[in-house]
């Protein structure tokens, strides 16, 4: 059985000539966000059964430096559904990093992609189990890699990790396919320019919202958001230039956070 990590990290950010601060950011698995499951797939020797483990919950923390290039992760834990593996259950199964081996990885800020190694443990109740040779916890070293989509504490982080185990003396695959969001720290009267309509996400609704402002007579949610530009006020352009960053690859809305009021 193996499972393993997904992880993330934030858009670096350079002062220059000053060289750029390393950026950590907590990201959230989320399963309304995407995909969240880890694919598990037996020779025909092993069974030939193809599994599938749910991501329910948990979160981690991805230290990345632009300067540098690197990545590291900093904290890691994974939540599984108990599944039924020829017919015994796992229990509750959680994927944590082990502290001893550390993390280390690449960052490249021109894309926001990183690729970040550690070992993480599989814990899961191995009364069942044991006695096929399954027995917990497993540990396992793996790469996540992924790409970050989203500005200051507004986003999503996709990743992709692909691999091989053993089990009774044969191989297995698995792949895991993970979505997360940024973690939202902000204060309940701030919220990030673009985010108009103040529900912590960037998409149509925002632009909407500025548009049904402008020209419907309604009141944005949070009015200082909606001057996504920054030129100091709310017009159509602050919605073309949101529509143009969500759509068509445009520059991205300042990443700092404006007051409700």
């Amino acid at each position: 059985m193996q499972l393993s990590r997904c992880l993330f990290v934030t858009l670096a950010l350079t002062s220059a000539p000053l060289l750029a601060e390393p950026v950590t950011r907590t990201a959230n698995f989320d399963p309304t966000a995407g995909p969240n499951q880890y694919t598990v797939n037996f020779p025909p020797e092993l069974s030939g059964e193809q599994i599938f483990l749910p991501i329910v919950g948990g979160s981690f923390t991805l230290e990345t430096d632009a300067e540098l290039g690197t990545s590291r992760l900093v904290s890691w834990q994974q939540d599984i559904s108990p599944i039924s593996i020829f017919g015994m259950s796992t229990g509750p199964i959680t994927v944590t990093m082990s502290e001893d081996e550390g993390s280390e990885g690449t960052f490249n800020p021109e894309d926001s992609t990183f690729s970040a190694t550690a070992t993480f443990l599989i814990s899961f109740d191995d009364t069942e189990l044991r006695q096929i040779g399954f027995m917990s916890p497993v540990a396992l070293q793996g790469t996540e890699q992924g790409t970050i989509s989203g500005v200051g504490s507004i986003g999503s982080i996709y990743m992709y990790l692909s691999g091989q185990g053993t089990f009774a003396g044969g191989f297995f695959s698995y792949t895991c396919r993970t979505t997360a969001r940024f973690e939202y720290l902000l204060a309940e009267n701030q919220a990030q320019p673009g985010d108009a309509n103040h529900d912590r996400a960037f998409d149509l609704s925002d632009a909407v919202s500025i548009l049904s402002t402008l020209f419907g007579g309604d009141t944005l949610e949070c009015p200082e958001a909606g001057k996504v530009n920054s030129d100091d006020v709310t017009d159509v352009s602050d919605a073309v230039y949101l529509l143009n960053y969500l759509f068509s690859g445009g520059p991205e809305p300042v990443g700092e956070p404006v007051t409700c009021n």
